[in-house]
């Protein structure tokens, strides 16, 4: 059996692995490697991530409030208050925030070890100034499974960008 930490409680804010973009509740050496468990929120309308898939890991995301609108292979589907998504490995996937109230997700991958992934995108993002270079981002992501296919979606009933 694979090591795995002893018991603990996260303060609300808390996270077991530092600089990964997201709070991680539970990171793979927690878990003997079987499970990552994070938590984010999105704005009004605020897109996720680039549409993306992985090769082996399964995605489940609860929503705890708001609504989270995804986009699963061809299909763009809402996953409101309470609703759960389950994303298993080998589906194109992305999501964004379907509402003008933020939408708030606990995110769980399987198996776990996703954070390694957030957290080496978040030192090139740093290192570069906030001015990623997009193909070390998308390297990054292939070297941990998740290759990118498109670009981030927007809500479908999100209302149109203004100009300054």
């Amino acid at each position: 059996m694979a090591e795995r930490s002893t018991p603990f409680i996260l303060e609300p804010d808390g996270t077991r692995r530092e600089g990964a973009f997201l709070p991680f509740k539970v990171c793979a050496p927690d878990t003997g490697g079987l499970l990552s468990v994070c938590e984010f929120t999105l704005d009004a309308w605020d897109s996720g991530p680039v549409l993306h898939r992985h090769t082996d890991v399964d995605e489940a995301f609860y929503v705890v409030s708001g609504a989270l609108e995804m986009q699963l292979d061809d299909e763009r589907l809402v996953a409101p208050t309470g609703g759960f998504a389950w994303v298993p490995r080998g589906t194109a996937h992305t999501f964004a925030n379907g509402g003008t109230d933020p939408v708030h997700v606990i995110a769980l991958a399987v198996p776990g070890g996703i954070e390694d992934m957030f957290a080496e995108q978040a030192a090139h993002i740093v290192a570069s100034g906030g001015a990623p270079d997009e193909s070390v981002l998308d390297e990054i992501g292939r070297r941990h499974g998740a290759t990118t296919l498109g670009p981030p979606i927007r809500a479908l009933n999100a209302p149109a960008f203004e100009s300054p």
